[in-house]
């Protein structure tokens, strides 16, 4: 949408162009720079399913062996020790713990959109950037 000509002179008067290739290329570094975050994010939720999936695993194999350590050890024929399922309880806890450290760093989806919000709010594309600025100096001093 034109914004009206608030100056008072000629409305059909030809106004400056406006720099299209630097915003344009402004769009795309956001717009890569947005589509990074967003594959960062797919591969934290992957990597999340994947140490779930592995803690489930883990969680069968520990209580199937406190289940064998229960039983006598003459009656089920192996020999697990009480050190071996300490050192499992101990992985199992490890993995928990490396979870939801990856749970608390993770961005949920309400978030991203907020901070979407945020950056469509602000047009970081109205700021100049630091070499911009210098260019200007640049040409006033010559």
């Amino acid at each position: 949408m034109a914004r009206p000509d608030r100056s008072g002179g000629n409305r059909n008067a030809p106004s400056a162009p406006m720099p299209v290739g630097g915003v344009r290329d402004d769009i795309r570094a956001l717009n890569s720079s947005l589509l990074l975050i967003t594959q960062k994010i797919k591969y934290i939720v992957r990597n999340e399913k994947i140490l779930g999936r592995n803690l489930i695993v883990l969680n069968k194999k520990l209580k199937s062996l406190e289940e064998k350590v229960v039983l006598p050890a003459n009656k089920t024929g192996s020999d697990v020790s009480s050190e071996e399922v300490n050192s499992l309880k101990k992985k199992v806890d490890l993995l928990e713990a490396q979870l939801s450290d990856l749970q608390s760093r993770m961005v949920s989806k309400e978030d991203f959109k907020e901070l979407k919000y945020i950056i469509d709010s602000i047009n970081p594309l109205e700021f100049a950037t630091l070499s911009q600025v210098k260019d200007l100096i640049n040409k006033k001093m010559k």
